[in-house]
């Protein structure tokens, strides 16, 4: 059932965003289902998997009731001094050694990115992502970040390192992230719904390799980001997340 529903979700061709999320070997046909239908619930929007938005101009994904997740509010972030960006957080895995990495936190496949970061200092350095942390894409059409754990990157004195991060996803009815897409630092969100649920994932593990985890935190984000807020059918399904 899973094989069928998502070989009729490609051969549609509307849009990007059926490409989410690889099969959860955990969860049943049933979420597999409920996932391809919100992620194809804009498939018949003018512009949809056009590269103009869901609405068909620039950055219409991110209106309406997700209007506040195009730059999220919170408390701003910054590298430690001595850390730089070594180039630009870029959504192009193919070098650096950003791809042969296990990524440091797994949301699925919507917004992979490397996180190029030198030390300039003769000290090692130990870098804080704190949970929350968002991260926007400059093209409008794409979709933002959220890092739902915290992470200590440890970059070594005089050195450059490359993170891979794939990203939970804060806007439901926006195109998948590309080679070409570059994204920047956002806030640290202080939303008490999204900080709900980075409570939620304190206990549970962030899965790099089955999915299930990528799948239901991402189907409660857009719960809050695009709808109303978490439904319990969706918080139910927090069941089938392993533990730490």
């Amino acid at each position: 059932m899973k094989d069928a529903a998502l070989s009729s979700a490609a051969s549609t061709g509307t849009t990007r965003r059926m490409s989410f999320l690889p099969q959860p070997s955990r969860l049943g046909a049933l979420v597999m289902a409920l996932l391809v239908a919100s992620c194809s619930s804009s498939s018949s929007d003018a512009g949809a998997g056009t590269g103009t938005g869901t609405g068909g101009v620039s950055g219409a994904c991110k209106v309406g009731v997700n209007a506040p997740f195009a730059t999220p509010e919170g408390t701003p972030f910054a590298l430690p001094a001595g850390i730089v960006l070594d180039g630009e957080i870029t959504g192009d895995l193919s070098g650096g050694g950003c791809v042969t990495k296990t990524p440091v936190e797994y949301g699925g496949d919507l917004a992979p990115a490397c996180l190029p970061l030198k030390n300039t200092t003769s000290a090692d350095i130990v870098v804080k992502i704190p949970a929350g942390l968002t991260f926007l894409a400059k093209n409008p059409e794409t979709q933002n970040g959220i890092v739902l754990q915290d992470h200590e990157l440890t970059i070594p004195a005089q050195s450059s390192a490359v993170f891979h991060f794939r990203f939970f996803c804060l806007n439901e009815h926006c195109n998948f992230g590309m080679k070409a897409d570059r994204f920047t630092f956002g806030n640290v969100t202080t939303h008490p719904k999204l900080l709900e649920i980075i409570a939620l994932a304190r206990t549970k593990e962030l899965d790099p390799s089955g999915g299930v985890s990528a799948y239901v935190f991402n189907l409660l984000i857009w719960d809050v980001t695009d709808h109303e807020g978490i439904t319990e059918e969706h918080r139910a399904m927090l069941r089938d997340v392993k533990d730490r």
